[in-house]
């Protein structure tokens, strides 16, 4: 990590910590400021796109790893942040990751998904071919963390944890997408 970006450490709490709450006092903003800032923030969300073809050129690290930053800033169930965010940008581990995902994914097409779920998908386009994981300069594979070890080495149950990954990565899209870069999300099923 670099200097400006927090630690992994950093993004994780402290479990069995005594609860510190950290004051927060935002500077207040006019009504027709905080308008003008939402209406702004809705016209830049809505040039927001799902795509599935991308430029190879490179990317700067520091815009991954801020937008991964901020996505580690999301609200999570008992403040746990269950989440384990990686940036993959070798080629060869991208092409192993597109191997394996296309794997699945051409087992779902062929029958796992269901006709009902095929005929949604159909209007789209898609297949089972992930050009995108080798296409794109990078990947952010995002890990939810079901339960965290206890320093017994016992496990400990993270609450909530779908909706708090859920959340953060929709906040990792939404960085990505206003620092100007597109994104896709691959939910591989199953997840191995």
């Amino acid at each position: 990590m670099s200097d400006t970006t927090p630690s992994p450490q950093q993004w994780s709490p402290t479990h069995g910590a005594p609860y510190r709450p950290a004051p927060y006092r935002p500077d207040r903003i006019a009504a027709e400021t905080a308008l003008a800032h939402a209406a702004r923030l809705r016209l830049r969300m809505d040039e927001r796109r799902t795509v599935r073809s991308f430029s190879p050129d490179p990317v700067p690290e520091q815009v991954l790893r801020d937008a991964v930053a901020c996505a580690a800033t999301a609200p999570s169930g008992a403040h746990q942040q269950p989440w384990t965010f990686v940036l993959v940008k070798d080629p060869e581990v991208r092409r192993r990751i597109r191997e394996a995902a296309e794997h699945e994914e051409k087992v779902s097409y062929d029958g796992r998904l269901g006709e009902e779920w095929l005929a949604a998908l159909r209007p789209l386009g898609t297949d089972a071919v992930k050009a995108h994981m080798t296409d794109a300069p990078a990947l952010i594979v995002v890990f939810q963390q079901r339960y965290w070890l206890g320093e017994d080495g016992t496990k400990r149950k993270h609450y909530y944890v779908d909706e708090s990954v859920g959340i953060a990565v929709g906040m990792l899209l939404t960085a990505l997408h206003l620092s100007g870069l597109a994104a896709l999300i691959h939910t591989p099923s199953p997840m191995r």
